[in-house]
């Protein structure tokens, strides 16, 4: 008896250790779209995801004027180090912010 009852209490451990390690990827998977949707930045009337190879792109562009494609694929004319400023503080933030809740997810995992 006292083993089927040390059973069945471990076998539940099991699961709520399972469960806990789902939950924690379905939050970290929300937390990432969460982020995506964040590192959109609005800039002389277009929209850019910022990403670190559109950012590469742009820091090493030898002029300071451009016109770079937006994700509406609608051409827009920008000042490099204008975008370049605005870009930095918003990715940094984002990334910041992420890290944050990131750790926060992984204290509450205890699997």
């Amino acid at each position: 008896m006292a083993f089927l009852l040390y059973t069945i209490v471990m076998t539940e451990e099991i699961v709520n250790q399972v469960k806990q390690a789902t939950d924690y990827q379905k939050n970290k998977q929300a937390l990432r779209e969460k982020i995506v949707t964040e590192l959109h930045m609005p800039f002389e009337g277009g929209l850019f995801h910022l990403t670190p190879s559109l950012m590469a792109f742009v820091e090493t562009w030898p002029q300071e004027d451009l016109f770079l494609e937006d994700v509406y694929s609608n051409p827009i004319p920008i000042n490099r180090q204008k975008f370049m400023d605005l870009a930095r503080e918003r990715y940094q933030s984002v990334m910041n912010d992420w890290h944050v809740k990131h750790q926060e997810l992984k204290s509450v995992r205890k699997v």
